[in-house]
């Protein structure tokens, strides 16, 4: 039996995605073992196409898992092909990701997997009691909650003006860090959930509204179309890490033409505030 040895770096959002990669493995290779590396091991709890979920302090890691010479490593950085960097063919991650593992591997599944026992969301169930459906609104993401930049924050006060419509049908709780610039009108939670608490509410929640980020991925592991609404920073980025299953709402064309039309496109996109 093979043994598959994938390590991730990267986000939340992108270790989330990485469980389609997998299932896509899984599918050619059901006989193989499927080992993952990451920051965030619980990502993979529950989830039957992994047989181990080991993070990047795990001791012994070289000895036992990467010098065995029946495992076959993989830390290939999808962001670093051609295929993602000059967006050709508009490629979604998931698919570029699969080609660069095994280039004969199809791309079958197109959604993250997510799996979550009754108890974890009893547990949460029992946290949060509230008569109005619950909506949880993530609006920063990254290293830094509190800068403002297209891709991680969407503009503070238009996020406020579009929550004001669920205010009175919805108990609205701001999923935050300290570090979060906390919104107005919203019940305001600060980090007291596990990482794993936080993936189980977002994926069951009956409304949510995020950003391009691991909230994103959560939803779309629902593998149908949610309640969801998600900010991207352009409509590339829809095509290429989001879904068809969420509402995906972008910057109108005249904000989208500043940001392609800029001298240091990538510079403006992922580096400068909002405010510039």
């Amino acid at each position: 039996m093979g043994k598959l040895l994938l390590y991730i770096q990267g986000g939340l959002g992108k270790v989330i995605m990485s469980t389609a990669v997998i299932r896509n493995y899984k599918e050619k290779y059901p006989e193989h073992e499927v080992i993952t590396v990451s920051g965030y091991p619980e990502v993979f709890f529950n989830n039957p196409y992994v047989s181990k979920a080991l993070s990047f302090a795990h001791p012994y890691l070289w000895r036992d898992y990467i010098s065995d010479p029946k495992v076959k490593v993989f830390a290939g950085e999808p962001y670093h092909t051609t295929e993602w960097i000059k967006n050709r063919k508009d490629r979604h991650l998931i698919g570029i990701w699969t080609r660069l593992l095994d280039p004969e591997l199809k791309v079958k599944h197109n959604y993250p997997d997510l799996y979550f026992s009754g108890p974890e969301l009893e547990e949460l169930q029992r946290m949060i009691v509230t008569e109005k459906p619950l909506a949880v609104v993530q609006s920063t993401g990254g290293a830094d909650p509190s800068a403002s930049d297209w891709t991680r924050n969407p503009p503070k006060a238009e996020l406020e003006k579009y929550l004001e419509k669920y205010l009175e049908s919805h108990f609205v709780v701001h999923l935050a860090v300290p570090e979060t610039p906390p919104l107005q009108n919203v019940h305001q939670r600060l980090e007291v959930l596990s990482r794993r608490q936080a993936l189980c509410l977002v994926y069951h929640v009956p409304k949510f509204i995020g950003i391009d980020s691991y909230g994103l991925h959560v939803r779309a592991a629902q593998k149908k179309r949610s309640d969801t609404d998600i900010f991207l920073p352009l409509k590339d980025s829809v095509i290429r890490v989001s879904y068809d299953i969420v509402n995906n709402i972008t910057p109108c064309e005249t904000v989208q033409r500043l940001i392609e039309e800029a001298p240091l496109f990538h510079s403006t996109l992922f580096k400068n505030p909002i405010q510039s």
